[in-house]
């Protein structure tokens, strides 16, 4: 499932740009985004922090609930 919470908090920066930013492969970040992988551990504490949120409330919690 697509993690909207992902693409809201990345406004109008592109994957690309986003996962540079992150420092991590555009392939990666875009399939994390779309729901077609999970990011190991690392990866996704990595993410949160970068918006500034938890990995629970980024990865675990109902997409509809964005505030």
């Amino acid at each position: 499932m697509r993690n909207n919470k992902m693409a809201k908090l990345r406004g109008e920066k592109t994957l690309r740009e986003t996962a540079v930013e992150i420092g991590i492969p555009y392939s990666t970040y875009a399939m994390i985004e779309a729901g077609h992988r999970f990011p190991r551990k690392d990866l996704a504490i990595r993410i949160a922090k970068f918006y500034d949120t938890t990995v629970d409330e980024l990865f675990f919690t109902l997409n509809d609930r964005v505030s």
